[in-house]
């Protein structure tokens, strides 16, 4: 049975300027690898960056996110050298299933490493050796693929598609232009402001009760909310939202930080997913 048989699809919506409290690098590295964190924990299939006129980090979190989720036997092959990565180190593992390299693992992460004339190629999978994928006709060096294994002696694999795995299997990251683009999207949207309703009970039930095959979830910068930036796009908020909702609604802080609003929110949601 695959992951997404009968589960929510989950997006989680950031804004570029996500990292605008923090002129440290090292302090930003560590905040986008918390939402890193919080994503894979509560199962977010797709990360969406939208880009605000107030802080354009979009490549920074972009690069930090996807080298979090790309498993460690890959991170050499995939990421250069680069001044993004410079406190890579502080960033928590996800350990996700796809990080895991055991003798019994049935699905993996690879890299294509060499592409043969005879219509077969290479993948690195974190062996030993190289598994062989028979019948590349549509592959590339340097290529990322996920593969089942389907015989250890000698190793040899076939692509999959990540829907297909009956685990989860870490999330996508993509970059979009404005909040108005990232919200254009199939599904429930669901936007998250101290405006909106308490994140309760209730709240819950109706959100389960109108949940679709794919879920949304949106935030907003450190400095300016999910109403104030669609508004300096000529946008309206409850034109582009199906429910706009409070996750700390006695908050005992002056301030929540995004990071700390995602996982708070994803947790309550968890509950009813």
């Amino acid at each position: 049975m695959s992951v997404n048989e009968g589960r929510t699809l989950l997006s989680l919506l950031i804004p570029s300027s996500l990292t605008e409290e923090s002129p440290d690098l090292r302090i930003k590295t560590y905040k986008v690898g918390q939402v890193a964190r919080a994503a894979s924990i509560f199962r977010v299939d797709e990360i969406v960056i939208y880009k605000t006129p107030i802080r354009d980090d979009s490549k920074f979190i972009s690069t930090v996110l996807r080298y979090a989720e790309t498993p460690q036997y890959l991170r050499k092959e995939i990421f250069p050298m680069q001044d993004d990565l410079r406190h890579i180190g502080v960033i928590p593992p996800l350990r996700t299933p796809a990080h895991t390299v055991t003798e019994n693992e049935e699905y993996r992460e690879g890299i294509v490493t060499k592409v043969g004339s005879d219509g077969n190629a290479w993948v690195d999978v974190g062996s030993d050796s190289p598994a062989m994928l028979r019948d590349a006709k549509n592959v590339r060096k340097g290529q990322r693929v996920t593969v089942r294994i389907y015989s250890r002696r000698p190793l040899t694999v076939h692509l999959v598609k990540r829907s297909d795995v009956p685990l989860y299997w870490g999330y996508d990251v993509r970059i979009v232009n404005t909040l108005h683009d990232a919200l254009e999207t199939e599904g429930l949207r669901i936007a998250t402001s101290r405006l909106g309703e308490p994140l309760a009970c209730e709240k819950l039930s109706e959100i389960k009760s109108n949940t679709r095959d794919k879920v949304c979830v949106a935030f907003g910068s450190p400095s300016m909310g999910l109403e104030q930036l669609l508004h300096d796009e000529g946008h309206k908020l409850e034109d582009h939202s199906d429910c706009v909702v409070n996750s700390i609604p006695h908050q005992g802080t002056a301030t929540v930080r995004s990071e700390e609003a995602v996982y708070i929110t994803l947790g309550l949601l968890n509950l009813i997913w």
